[in-house]
């Protein structure tokens, strides 16, 4: 078991804004370190674990055994995260519903209600949160690595493949920044930011809806051409409707930083959320 050599560091720790079961007031992120190997854990934090200053004081033997990976929890707090630096307007409210393994992220004032087009219009978002922040070469930045996770976990974390890219990607930047805080807007330029949120958030979906429209109409085209037993894999839908692309040269599938289209494996990801929405067959 742990000695003297193992210390525990809490690197994140967000409180509700209410107890939730059981009174568990929080959620603690942390890492065991003992000589050269480091385990991240995550773990319930209740009232009796705070100290005076309201910090939670996690002992090594709770610790070793939360050694785990909480999908849901981490994604929360991605977006709290991505919410404090402007990403998110202020009245945007994130919470779990369900308990696990069958919890999920939810958020209230995305949209007027919360159902598959809003997730998958949430996970376009962020797609495009993250292109900005690579563009202004803010790629592999803290809110790169928040934003990258959640467009994950929303527009496919059923995949196992996902989930683990998930985990990887959360350990990466546990790696990288644990020493930073998270540089937080100033209350003089809130209103300016949620003018520039709201704004960035209403281009964003117009942009993604003109995407979806012309990929869903080049589909029919191409079914009609080709037949539907084609058209039903996504591999040779998406190549079918790249061709038509690279042919008429659509404004609204053109990169934005070099003009070329994009390629066969973004509309695919796109093909996938069309069949979600019923948009296509």
């Amino acid at each position: 078991m742990a000695n003297d050599k193992t210390r525990i560091e809490i690197i994140d720790f967000k409180k509700f804004s209410k107890p939730h079961t059981l009174g568990v007031v929080g959620i603690a992120f942390g890492k065991i370190v003992h000589g050269l190997t480091t385990n991240f854990f995550s773990t319930e934090v209740f009232q009796s674990d705070l100290d005076n200053d309201g910090y939670p004081i996690i002992p090594i033997q709770r610790a070793v055994s939360a050694i785990r990976y909480s999908v849901s929890s981490h994604i929360l707090l991605a977006l709290y995260f991505l919410q404090e630096n402007g990403w998110f307007d202020p009245k945007v409210k994130f919470w779990i519903d369900g308990a696990e393994p069958h919890d999920e992220v939810r958020l209230e004032g995305w949209s007027d209600t919360w159902n598959t087009s809003a997730q998958v219009d949430l996970a376009y978002y962020l797609e495009d949160v993250c292109e900005e922040l690579e563009v202004s070469e803010r790629a592999f930045s803290q809110e790169w690595f928040h934003a990258k996770v959640s467009h994950l976990y929303f527009i496919d974390i059923d995949v196992p493949d996902v989930a683990l890219t998930v985990g990887i990607l959360l350990a990466q930047m546990w790696w990288k920044f644990e020493l930073e805080e998270a540089a937080l807007r100033g209350n003089a330029n809130a209103a300016s930011l949620e003018r520039a949120n709201t704004a960035r958030q209403q281009q964003s979906k117009t942009q993604n809806e003109a995407k979806m429209s012309v990929i869903a109409s080049y589909w029919a085209e191409a079914e009609k051409e080709l037949g539907s037993e084609v058209m039903r894999r996504d591999s040779n839908a998406a190549q079918a409707i790249y061709t038509i692309a690279l042919k008429r040269q659509p404004r609204e599938l053109q990169l934005k930083s070099t003009g070329e289209i994009i390629g066969p494996e973004a509309i695919r990801k796109r093909l996938l959320a069309l069949r979600k929405l019923e948009k296509i067959g």
